[in-house]
């Protein structure tokens, strides 16, 4: 190895001694819950509350949450995979268009709802998935393709009070493959692309958190460790999956499903002890 190479790789070395941390999300402090303790009365409103929900693998993480509160409550929760509608109160859900094309799965769900999915559903909600995003992607267009197109839904079904998602957040990626990009001025992976969800996030809280209509997904997945995570991009600070959360940087894993998954029960509950009060 030459003297220049072992410099190099000297100068690397010393930069992750005296920065240890540079390569990690901010976190600040917040007040969000952080149990995954799900209070008899908010079972009782669930147990009489039909939902469906378009979705693909964090949807799945969410539900497998789900099932495991459930059965630590003892308590029997509905949980089953149709586009049809259901019989049965809980949640029906089903699988939506194809990773990395967003508006297929607008379509698909809408194309899922039109045929009958929400038949005497409560509450109908879709999510897209973080690999729906990446640097080309137009943001402000796709959450407003996704706004007019749950509203549209609203319209043409209004028995159905239909929630908008948040789109889910990546992991900063860190080690010293980050630290190298940092170091000649390049973003570690992910950290652009949840630029872009950032941007639609926030495009769909503007258009739904007052009304109550908003799940916020990627809320739940930078707050419920009781840290509140944050990346730098571009100038930008921006929120980001917390590492606790998951073993790959994307998908929840199982303190992440049930942490996600009371936030999940929670809202719905809340949001449909709210509608009957109105």
């Amino acid at each position: 190895m030459t003297t220049k190479n072992m410099y190099g790789w000297w100068l690397i070395a010393a930069t992750m001694l005296i920065l240890p941390g540079c390569n990690q999300s901010k976190r600040e402090e917040t007040s969000m819950m952080t149990t995954t303790q799900i209070n008899k009365p908010v079972w009782q409103v669930l147990e009489k509350t039909r939902v469906v929900f378009g979705h693909q693998s964090v949807g799945r993480n969410i539900l497998s949450g789900i099932e495991r509160l459930a059965s630590k409550d003892g308590v029997k929760f509905d949980i089953h995979e149709q586009r049809t509608a259901s019989a049965t109160q809980g949640i029906s859900h089903f699988p939506i268009g194809n990773n990395g094309d967003p508006l297929s799965k607008i379509e698909d769900f809408a194309a899922a709802i039109d045929a009958g999915a929400a038949q005497n559903a409560d509450i109908a909600m879709m999510k897209l998935c973080y690999v729906d995003f990446n640097a080309a992607t137009d943001a402000r267009q796709l959450a407003n393709k996704y706004i007019s197109n749950l509203e549209s839904l609203a319209r043409r079904h209004p028995e159905t009070n239909f929630v908008a998602v948040t789109a889910p957040l990546m992991a900063l990626q860190t080690g010293p493959k980050a630290l190298v990009k940092r170091l000649i001025g390049k973003q570690p992976s992910g950290s652009v692309d949840n630029l872009k969800r950032a941007e639609f996030n926030t495009i769909l809280r503007e258009r739904y958190a007052s009304t109550g209509r908003l799940f916020d997904l990627a809320q739940a997945e930078a707050d419920s460790t009781g840290q509140h995570c944050r990346v730098d991009v571009k100038g930008q600070t921006v929120e980001a999956l917390c590492p606790e959360l998951t073993n790959d940087g994307g998908h929840l894993n199982e303190r992440g499903q049930e942490l996600v998954a009371a936030a999940f029960l929670n809202f719905t509950s809340s949001l449909v002890t709210q509608q009957a009060t109105r």
